[in-house]
């Protein structure tokens, strides 16, 4: 985990080497100690690397309140030559190391291989567990519905206390279906407890209701909750599975009826062995992809959505593949692909407008998903979510969804072509994805067709032949676009800004970014666009 309020430094730090050649993923990060006290109860965490001045908890104070919890995380502060009377008592709390900024790699790259060294002596000594990691039962409960160590399972249960019991069992995933539609908005205020905490009571009332003797409710996903319930009584596994269905339809009524909270309630099939937990808890993940089908504020039961594949009732899913595939590469037939698709899923849906524009929100979350795991270096250069966050909701036609998702998804095409990710020749693309990956950095030619085993001239003249510009201007454009992302969304200075992108005299830099936008970059900084 890395830990600094400053997004910058966040930034280098994952940049500065490649981590995963010394056997370390960054698996998350945080703005503050605060935040990452929090993410420490999601996530096992072997290794942090965290600045010390900070506002909220600074450093010190987080790696105190580490030690206090009893974690055995290994923690390297990162200080200023100021700062080192605090790295001095960090060292003392039990912090691994301090490294200096501004941050010398081959120093950090050392720090990573002792710490490995420890790590990995510690693995040995518990070849169960890596003991520096403290695993809820919770995180343990997770891992075995999602089909990780079910051989240990019994191990698991006895050791960690879970509320698991041989027999039957069956899990269902209960979703809020605003929260997860408007979910920006909802955490700005008080309408996500209220919905969160509504339907938490009404889960716990309606189980505590029912004859089920068994049962878990867990947090899952964002505005999501899982249900399991278990029986150890020698019944038919259709009666367990009716018993579980009544409670879940009093659920979805009374939500809808008395609180005006609309849920999507996905139902995995039912099982003779707890082993089978995984399959149940996959089932209903599966059946709630069909609310995009069937509608919301509905109880789908995977066993029910056999009969809707008899009548070729099924999401067109490789159409919405074709189509993403499609806007990937920046073909030109990607809008046809995509009336072809809002046809389709218009007359499944009987053009009910509302089920149409859920349907839709989803498609869009799936191309903006697919774009950015894809390009995700794209948002360092353009803001992507003035394209991606569209909502429907009160679009009222269905040619008005139709137009809305052309336009969008044109936008996106215009985006992709103008850095020329969709290239025919690879070469070419694969120089223009380094040029995006590496925009914080003073970028060489010569590096670059290195990079790519080819020879500076070679590489400038294919590219001037495919595109139609030269590579300097190529680069200068992606590193003026990125400076007015920082300007605007992060509010750097000037200096800073031409520091961060490798120009060296800011005066330079400043010259670039008025031929490219009109602009001084103090200008562009005030004006609104």
């Amino acid at each position: 985990m890395i830990v600094d309020d400053e997004p910058i430094i966040r930034k280098g730090l994952k940049k500065i080497i490649n981590w995963e050649e010394y056997d370390f993923n960054i698996v998350c990060e945080a703005r503050d100690g605060e935040e990452a006290l929090e993410l420490l109860k999601e996530y096992s965490i072997d290794f942090i690397i965290s600045d010390i001045k900070m506002q909220k908890i600074t450093g010190i104070e987080l790696l105190r309140k580490i030690r206090e919890n009893g974690l055995d995380t290994l923690v390297l502060l990162l200080s200023g030559y100021d700062e080192f009377t605090y790295a001095q008592e960090g060292i003392r709390l039990g912090a691994f190391d301090y490294i200096l900024k501004p941050l010398d790699a081959q120093k950090l790259k050392n720090i990573l291989n002792n710490a490995y060294d420890k790590l990995a002596m510690k693995e040995k000594k518990d070849h169960e567990y890596n003991v520096n990691k403290i695993i809820s039962g919770e995180k343990v409960l997770y891992d075995l519905l999602r089909g990780k160590n079910l051989m240990l399972m019994d191990e698991y249960i006895s050791q960690y206390n879970l509320p698991l019991i041989k027999g039957k069992v069956q899990v269902a995933i209960v979703e809020i279906n605003e929260i997860i539609i408007s979910s920006e908005d909802l955490t700005e205020n008080d309408e996500w407890n209220y919905l969160n905490n509504e339907v938490n009571e009404l889960i716990e009332k309606e189980l505590k209701k029912s004859d089920i003797e068994h049962f878990s409710v867990l947090d899952g996903d964002f505005g999501k909750r899982i249900i399991l319930v278990q029986t150890d009584k020698n019944i038919e596994i259709s009666d367990f599975n009716q018993s579980f269905i009544e409670v879940l339809k009093e659920i979805l009524k009374t939500s809808s009826e008395k609180y005006q909270i609309k849920l999507n309630i996905g139902v995995g099939n039912a099982y003779n062995q707890l082993y089978s937990i995984y399959k149940s808890y996959l089932n209903a993940k599966e059946a709630l992809k069909y609310k995009y089908v069937l509608g919301t504020n509905k109880l789908i039961q995977l066993d029910e959505l056999a009969e809707i594949r008899k009548k070729n009732f099924v999401y067109p899913i490789e159409k919405e593949k074709a189509l993403i595939n499609s806007i990937l590469i920046g073909k030109e037939d990607s809008s046809s692909i995509l009336r072809e698709l809002v046809s389709e899923i218009a007359s499944m849906l009987n053009s009910d407008i509302f089920s149409i524009n859920i349907a839709f929100t989803q498609v869009v979350d799936n191309i903006y998903n697919n774009v950015l795991k894809k390009y995700s270096f794209l948002e360092d250069v353009y803001d992507l979510s003035q394209i991606i966050n569209i909502g429907f909701l009160g679009v009222e036609t269905l040619e008005d969804i139709e137009k809305q998702l052309i336009d969008n998804i044109e936008k996106l095409i215009d985006i992709i072509k103008e850095y020329n990710l969709n290239q025919s020749d690879n070469i070419v693309q694969k120089a223009c994805e380094y040029v995006l990956n590496h925009i914080d950095e003073d970028i060489a030619l010569s590096s670059i067709a290195n990079n790519l085993n080819i020879s500076k001239n070679y590489l400038c003249s294919i590219f001037k032949q495919q595109t139609g510009e030269n590579f300097l201007e190529y680069a200068t454009k992606a590193k003026m676009e990125r400076a007015k992302i920082l300007l605007k969304r992060h509010d750097y200075k000037v200096y800073e800004v031409s520091d961060l992108l490798g120009y060296k005299e800011t005066s330079y830099f400043s010259k670039l970014f008025k031929k490219h936008t009109g602009y001084t970059p103090a200008e562009y900084k005030k004006i609104s666009i």
